[in-house]
């Protein structure tokens, strides 16, 4: 009986080691994998300028689960989708080489792929918005004076976001509380 067991519990850590190291091969399929690692080859010659200790996107891929929520996870990750398909778009029509030119078009492809199957949503409209406001001259009269008139309003909205986010928080946690007593 406890052979029994004992071979129960070796196979299922095995079928979960194998299912894992299956999951960890399949987030980047075979054929992406070796475009990219063919890019790098051809592009990068000199290695010492990625390690500067200044990330482009692992930065914020290392805080991304720790201080964002999920929606906002989504949002960041959308962001960056989009901006390595402009940076491989911006590649792709300045390269000479033809198969290096088919091999960004094949990573741009699954990055468009990725990004519409799993981040769908308004990163275009979000993105207009942001560069709207940051091109907002803060040291225009008019701009001031507008911001000052709109300001209770959007401390209004403000506001109220933030208490729908804190009633879905304490919804969450009664419904946990609720669950840990049954």
């Amino acid at each position: 009986m406890i052979e029994q067991k004992v071979m129960a519990f070796f196979w299922g850590v095995c079928l979960l080691t194998s299912g894992w190291m299956t999951y960890i091969e399949a987030s980047v399929p075979e054929n992406l994998n070796k475009s990219i690692d063919e890019l790098k080859t051809y592009y990068i010659k000199d290695d010492r300028e990625l390690h500067n200790a200044n990330p482009i996107f692992l930065r914020a891929l290392k805080d991304l689960k720790v201080n964002l929520e999920e929606s906002e996870q989504n949002l960041l990750m959308s962001i960056i989708m989009d901006t390595y398909s402009r940076i491989i778009i911006r590649m792709q029509n300045e390269s000479q080489d033809e198969s290096t030119k088919k091999r960004l078009e094949h990573v741009q492809g699954h990055l468009k792929n990725l990004q519409d199957y799993f981040f769908p949503g308004k990163s275009a409209e979000l993105k207009t918005y942001a560069e709207t406001f940051w091109a907002i001259k803060e040291n225009d009269p008019i701009v001031q004076h507008k911001a000052l008139f709109e300001l209770k309003r959007v401390y209004r909205e403000a506001t109220q976001l933030r208490n729908m986010k804190n009633k879905d928080r304490r919804r969450r946690q009664a419904k946990s509380i609720r669950r840990q007593k049954s």
